[in-house]
């Protein structure tokens, strides 16, 4: 967990100040004189759901009159109750979740509001395809899940289509808060075509919050079991005209967690937070939006998750660090803008950039085995490492709606460019011994302070991409993708004074038909690819290559005609290839490349508004995941930690619908979560049962107050997310009640 050296590039000055002014405004001058030629003209179509949407009468009267007059906007979410309408995640363009031809998810604002959701786990507990919570409770912030039986830890982030999937050498890695977000977009399957380096299980696009024509303001107090104490506000403004529009989130944590120490007196490993984020948007005309996002997240987390066996493989409350000692301290900040302008109604252009980095300080402990002399006396060694990970993103990209006879293109050409630095200063040093039957803590520890590892990564990015979603007539849906990408990965050991340098590149691909019924009715086809560089060196001492994703899937999604529901169904046959596996015959225990997984499986979706005021959300997931090459013991069984079968339901019901007048604003939710069984081990003899949970909700919603309680695992339904085979225990999330006061004005 977290514990693999990693590596990453600086940023050149020269570069970055070509891109940021260069990158776009040559493509767009480019383009700027032929699309003011052109008189074509442009389909109706819906804004991404933080697009500003713009009124054309007020536009054509301004027009006549002769007064440029701003028109009045709003920015609102495509969505109603918790099914979306549209995303701009599966194509970089807006497009219809049901012209997508590919498996895609959003977890709605007001689903994540509904079931109190505190991180990105929680927010995707509801997802088919997705397999989250495998480690158990998770309190340092790290999103760890599985897409489709791949580990999405850090290849699956991304942020406003932008990749957040830097990772440190050692335990840093970017994290979210929750709170930030408008909603998050879920797309399962390869999307290298789209986003460049990725892996084979999908991505998960985190949308930030940002200004709003019609401010949003709310203040929120909460409080919880575990002693779980959080403020936070929500506060936005405009000016008259709609022309500069702000908004400020923020919140403060102060919580204990379930991580507790025995023999201690009921000491617990604590969590602390604070984060504000600011955003500015700015239109100085009908045709430009400007948007600037800024965010800090400070993180200080004392949960360390992992759990002691005996001797003899059996659970303890033994928690393997000291509550003195380990430290997760992270201090994380981000700063991007996002442009868009309209030419005319063939072509518009974007670009969107971040730069983001995060400083971490960790402490940690690691078994080293039983004692000889002692059988239960768990030997422990003490790590502390300084980290620092930045990555800087830009996208650019024209977008251009032309009609050549009976076809509707809408094309797209992008270039984006992604750098990401990681360094790392790694320390070691002894550390007493701990009793599994009878734990001692608060013994001191000395500071770590025997330097193994000082040594920083470098990775440069570029990559250029083309598409074109074809429509004929009213039903017929074709979209063709495809990309170029380089990767140029620099290592620098300081201890040895060495230096490596790997270039990879590839082609990759997506192909997809849509049929639309006028009914709401589109079965679709698709064929796509990943591709994901993979630093280092095999057993031979040869670069590894890349691997490859495949995938093959054919679904059906039906949208019902003015309805407030969506349903999808799935199959995919999904291939990843080069993937490392152990060397038996290499001395050191280093890699080679000849695995190869296979997931194939179904996915049901159903996120629908069933009756005025009853919302539902149902999935469905089965997979079957095979390691079909390996030079190990793993071939031909599943992969540890991913579960063949999850299933999810979950009811929120407004009991005003009944026309009671007592029982307006009263809501009640309630859901329901199953995970199969999973192998806790390469050969598949050792499994950890399956598990099922419930979760209730209740709210008060009156006037600008609003009362809302959320309980998961209501009856605490005592399981194990995973039993590792090398001695630790991973306990599931145990009942959580939250409550939190509301007030909007």
């Amino acid at each position: 967990m977290k514990n693999t050296l990693k590596k990453r590039k600086k940023i050149n000055p020269k570069k970055l100040i070509l891109l940021l002014g260069l990158h776009f405004s040559v493509l767009s001058a480019s383009f700027n004189g032929y699309a003011q030629s052109q008189n074509t003209n442009k389909p109706a179509e819906s804004k991404d759901q933080q697009t500003q949407t713009t009124s054309e009468s007020s536009e054509a009267s301004s027009k006549q009159s002769g007064i440029t007059v701003l028109p009045a906007m709003t920015i609102k979410a495509a969505t109603a109750g918790y099914a979306a309408k549209s995303s701009s995640s599966g194509t970089k363009t807006d497009t219809p979740l049901i012209e997508v031809p590919q498996s895609i998810s959003v977890v709605t604002r007001n689903e994540l509001d509904a079931r109190g959701v505190q991180d990105m786990s929680e927010a995707l507990r509801y997802t088919p395809g997705v397999a989250v919570d495998q480690w158990g409770f998770e309190g340092r912030g790290y999103e760890y899940l599985l897409l489709r039986g791949f580990q999405g830890l850090t290849t699956s982030l991304f942020r406003d289509g932008l990749s957040m999937a830097g990772q440190g050498l050692y335990f840093n890695s970017f994290i979210t808060e929750t709170y930030g977000l408008e909603r998050v977009d879920v797309l399962r399957g390869p999307t290298s075509v789209t986003f460049g380096r990725g892996d084979a299980g999908g991505i998960v696009n985190r949308i930030t919050k940002r200004p709003n024509a019609d401010p949003y303001r709310e203040i929120e107090l909460q409080y919880g079991n575990f002693d779980r104490k959080r403020v936070a506000a929500d506060l936005g403004f405009a000016n008259d005209d709609r022309t500069l529009m702000f908004r400020l989130v923020t919140l403060g944590l102060d919580s204990d967690t379930q991580v507790r120490y025995p023999n201690t007196g009921g000491d617990r490993a604590g969590l602390r937070r604070f984060y504000i984020a600011p955003s500015v948007t700015w239109r100085p005309t009908a045709d430009t939006t400007i948007t600037l996002l800024g965010e800090v997240l400070n993180n200080r987390a004392e949960a360390s998750p992992f759990f002691l066996l005996t001797p003899e493989g059996m659970r303890t409350n033994v928690v393997l660090a000291d509550s003195k000692f380990v430290k997760y301290a992270t201090n994380q900040s981000s700063f991007g803008y996002q442009i868009e302008h309209h030419f005319n109604e063939i072509f518009t252009a974007r670009q969107n950039f971040r730069h983001m980095q995060q400083d971490g300080n960790f402490n940690e402990m690691f078994r080293a085995g039983f004692d000889t002399a002692i059988p239960t006396l768990m030997n422990r060694s003490a790590i502390s490492t300084k980290e620092r990970l930045t990555q800087t993103v830009i996208d650019t990209h024209i977008q251009a709606r032309v009609n050549t006879g009976p076809l509707n293109h809408t094309a797209l050409f992008g270039v984006d460019w992604n750098v990401t630095n990681a360094s790392l200063k790694f320390f070691s040093g002894d550390a007493p011994g701990i009793d599994v039957f009878n734990p001692v803590y608060g013994i001191p520890i000395p500071k770590p302070s025997s330097l193994d590892i000082h040594a920083k990564q470098e990775i440069n990015q570029l990559g250029v991409y083309l598409q074109d979603q074809i429509r004929y007539g009213e039903n017929w849906l074709l979209t063709l993708s495809g990309r170029y990408d380089r990767v140029d990965s620099t290592d620098v050991d300081y201890l040895s004074a060495t230096r490596g340098k790997i270039r990879s590149d590839a082609y990759t691909g997506r192909a997809g038909l849509t049929y639309l019924f006028s009914n709401g009715i589109a079965p679709y086809v698709s064929y796509s690819q990943s591709f994901l560089p993979i630093p280092g060196f095999d057993s031979s001492n040869n670069p590894f290559k890349p691997t490859r994703g495949e995938q093959y899937e054919v679904g059906v999604k039906y949208q019902p005609v003015g309805g407030r529901s969506l349903y999808t169904l799935a199959f995919f046959d999904l291939t990843k290839t080069n993937v490392p596996t152990p060397d038996p015959n290499d001395p050191l225990f280093r890699s080679r490349q000849t695995g190869e997984v296979g997931s194939r499986g179904v996915e049901l979706e159903a996120r629908a508004e069933l009756l005025r005021g009853l919302n539902y959300i149902g999935t469905f997931t089965y997979h079957d995941v095979t390691v079909t090459k390996s030079g190990d013991v793993d071939k031909g069984n599943m992969p540890t930690q991913v579960p063949t079968t999850m299933t999810s339901h979950w009811l929120d019901y407004s009991l005003g619908s009944l026309g009671v007048s007592w029982l307006q604003g009263f809501g009640i939710g309630a859901g329901v979560r199953h995970v199969g069984r999973i192998f806790n081990d390469m050969e598949n003899t050792s499994t950890t049962p399956s598990f099922t949970l419930f979760d209730a909700m209740l709210r008060y919603d009156h006037g600008p107050w609003m009362f809302i309680v959320n309980a998961s695992n209501i009856f605490n339904n005592r399981y194990l997310s995973y039993s590792s085979p090398s001695g630790l225990a991973y306990p599931g999330i145990q009942r959580t009640v939250l409550g939190t006061l509301k007030f909007r004005f």
